[in-house]
């Protein structure tokens, strides 16, 4: 969704008054029971059960407030709703969107909340705080974080000639050749370099080289000498296996992702870049596949790029709107304490955002999470800027990578026509 939501939001609180506004909106207090506070979140399927189990701890665990939860996946009736006298008390959802949503006005700021209560930040990851943070003031609790890192498959590694996976890009590269098969009519059977999932290939890949999309002020910087070393390197890796190849094996992939026959689960690719929910899919498909995690590759020059990777969270806010603020500040609390946040990670396969999870036997228990864990601890984490126009770039972004990717310019034109494209958003 565009971030320059100003002129949408107005549209649509104006159609409110011809739209009813859908059930979950703020309630009144009833006379002899609890403050009923309304909770809006993102996730539907195992991942809202998840949710209303933690909101049931909550509830069970005091009596002055009632939370009620309801799965809202439709951003725009957010919007409305959150323009309007029906928003919810409290909203989850990703620490981008409560970014963007701050930038309309739409999101009350914590700052008097943490003051009052002494609450403290400091139990929390500085990147998860610094994740919620806008000009100085806190918007959002983080409930838990996520980054990307490899999965590799040992016995391809092994019998591509390889023992330990790749330090280096260039490590990374020879093994992905060597790794590569091909069938009888030309056709990908393992895919060694990971150019799927897509998002990966733009993020990870780059992050790995020190490459970045924006600077520190947000501005875009699409011809860093990173990004050009990255997009150079996945161009020579279709110029030797076709790019048609390539795609044709990518759109399989992408039909067949997180399910039985997942190419990764089922032993067709050598690199996997992905994130901590991966082992207990593979676990609930039944896959064998001998698998490992390691971090993202650096450089040969830039050793100590190791382990670099974006790194996001899921967010709790209260609207500006909100009728219970009191209510809704215990609630974002609780859910982003050391109770409610666990049984959201555990339930959904994110990573802790507060410290003190890090060190969990039960959170430990998870499969990959130690992995994980330790990628965090390393602090590299690549976090989206406070732009404006985020998804307008990201479609630049991606329609320039579709024309290298088909061979029809070179990453440095490629990168030349995205810059003037750019060069006036913010």
């Amino acid at each position: 969704m565009h971030k320059k939501l100003i002129g949408l939001v107005a549209l649509l609180a104006m159609m409110l008054v011809m739209v009813p506004v859908f059930a979950g909106g703020s309630q009144e207090k009833s006379a002899d029971g609890p403050e009923v506070i309304t909770f809006w979140y993102t996730n539907t399927g195992a991942e809202a059960e998840t949710y209303e189990r933690a909101i049931a701890e909550y509830n069970a665990s005091q009596s002055q407030y009632k939370v009620e939860g309801l799965s809202v996946t439709d951003l725009q009736k957010i919007i409305v709703a959150m323009s309007s006298n029906e928003a919810p008390d409290v909203i989850k959802i990703s620490n981008s969107s409560v970014i963007q949503y701050q930038n309309n006005g739409l999101v009350e700021c914590l700052d008097e909340y943490i003051a009052a209560d002494n609450f403290d930040l400091n139990a929390y990851s500085p990147a998860s705080i610094q994740a919620n943070t806008m000009d100085g003031s806190v918007y959002a609790l983080p409930i838990d974080a996520y980054s990307i890192q490899m999965f590799y498959n040992k016995d391809l590694l092994e019998a591509a000639g390889y023992t330990e996976p790749p330090k280096t890009m260039e490590e990374m590269y020879e093994m992905a050749v060597a790794a590569t098969k091909l069938d009888a009519n030309g056709n990908i059977e393992v895919l060694g370099y990971p150019l799927f999932p897509y998002a990966s290939a733009r993020q990870e890949l780059i992050y790995g080289f020190g490459g970045t999309w924006w600077d520190e002020n947000g501005k875009p910087t699409p011809q860093d000498p990173g990004v050009l070393a990255s997009l150079e390197m996945n161009v020579k890796y279709r110029e030797q296996f076709g790019g048609s190849n390539l795609d044709s094996f990518i759109a399989t992939a992408n039909t067949n992702r997180y399910t039985e026959q997942d190419m990764f689960f089922t032993g067709h690719q050598l690199f996997r870049l992905d994130g901590p929910w991966l082992p207990q899919m593979m676990k609930n498909f039944n896959s064998t596949v001998n698998y490992g995690i390691c971090f993202v590759p650096g450089t040969e020059a830039e050793p100590e790029l190791l382990g670099s990777s974006r790194y996001e969270t899921d967010s709790i806010f209260i609207p500006i709107m909100s009728e219970h603020k009191d209510g809704a500040w215990d609630f974002i609390k609780w859910l982003a304490g050391p109770v409610g946040a666990k049984i959201i990670e555990i339930g959904n396969g994110n990573l802790p955002a507060l410290i003190e999870l890090y060190d969990d036997e039960d959170i430990l228990a998870q499969p990959g999470f130690g992995e994980f864990i330790e990628a965090l601890q390393l602090g590299k984490g690549v976090q989206y800027p406070d732009m404006n126009d985020f998804d307008e770039y990201i479609s630049m972004i991606n329609a320039s990578l579709d024309t290298v990717y088909a061979l029809r310019a070179t990453p440095e034109e490629a990168m030349a026509a995205l810059a003037e494209q750019s060069a006036n958003l913010n």
